[in-house]
Parts: structure tokens; C-alpha cells; sequence
């Protein structure tokens, strides 16, 4: 498993804004301070490919450096959202990348499921994570977990193929 670079984050990020950003930040009154508006799961192309930046999809190609990952937008008036991720393969990949150079990540005794956590400040309400195939990730369904200030909000299932 393969992390993508901080910065391109921050460039794809910004770049799908436009597609996913629908709604403004506005007070909320539910007792967690925030409501999931919309919750998408995609591939992430490089910049300059002639490709959006950001495509819906249920498949990610076994392409070495193909990114995928989820976007969400909030309503929100918080200054600060944690979220957690909780990410299973079918098998165990050959890496899991590099630390998690944001927040935290710890991985299964079997080694098939990754859990990260972060605190982020939302941009215009916007909380995201990239990940991008490596050499040897297995080919299969991938189920993606994430929860927002302690609750489950959003499972994300799709196949590597």
C-alpha cells in the first residue's frame, strides 16, 4: 500500500472542490456539531493527465500509483473534525507505505486492515483521504470504514481489479 504525496493531496483536493462543494458551512443543530451532506469514493488522477481530477467510481484499476480515496462535505461551524478510517483488504499487501505523517495509523496483527485517525480543520467543509496501489496490493473487495467525531458515517466498498 501505497501513500500519496502530501502535496499532491493538497492539488487534487483543491481541485475537486468545484464537483464535490454543493452546500456552505452553516451553523448546525444537531448534538455533534456537524451533518454529512455528501460522501463520495473515487479515483484520483494526476494532474496534466487530461483526466478530472476526481471521478466517482466502484472499481480502482491494479495500477501501480493509480489514487483513490474518499471525499466528504460537511455542514459544519466546528473549527476541528476528527475522523477515522478504518481501511480492509482481502489479503495482506506487501506495505502499508509510509507513516502516517498526519495524524496516526496502526495496522492489524494479520495485517489486512489499517486504521488511521486525523484532526483537520475542514476546507469549506471538505474532510478527505488518498491512497494509491503499490507493487504487490491484492487484487479483490476493499472495504473502507469512516467515522467522523466517533460515529459511523460512511462504508465505502470496492474492488481492485
Amino acid at each position: 500500500m501505497n501513500r500519496l504525496r502530501i502535496l499532491f493531496s493538497l492539488i487534487v483536493f483543491v481541485a475537486c472542490c468545484p464537483v464535490i462543494a454543493t452546500a456552505s458551512n452553516g451553523a448546525v443543530g444537531s448534538p455533534s456539531g456537524y451533518e454529512v451532506v455528501r460522501a463520495e469514493f473515487g479515483i484520483f488522477n494526476q494532474p496534466n493527465s487530461g483526466k478530472p481530477a476526481f471521478v466517482p467510481a466502484t472499481v480502482v484499476p491494479l495500477t501501480p500509483n493509480q489514487g483513490y480515496g474518499w471525499i466528504m462535505l460537511l455542514r459544519t461551524t466546528k473549527p476541528k473534525i476528527r475522523w477515522r478510517e478504518e481501511f480492509t483488504l482481502p489479503a495482506k499487501p506487501n506495505t502499508w507505505g509510509d507513516p502516517e505523517p498526519l495524524g496516526t495509523r496502526s495496522v492489524s496483527t494479520d495485517g489486512r486492515t489499517s486504521v488511521t485517525e486525523r484532526e483537520v480543520s475542514p476546507d469549506r467543509g471538505l474532510i478527505f483521504n488518498t491512497w494509491a496501489v503499490a507493487p504487490g496490493d491484492p487484487k479483490g473487495r476493499y472495504v473502507i470504514r469512516v467515522f467522523v467525531e466517533g460515529s459511523l458515517v460512511k462504508v465505502f466498498e470496492f474492488d481492485v481489479q
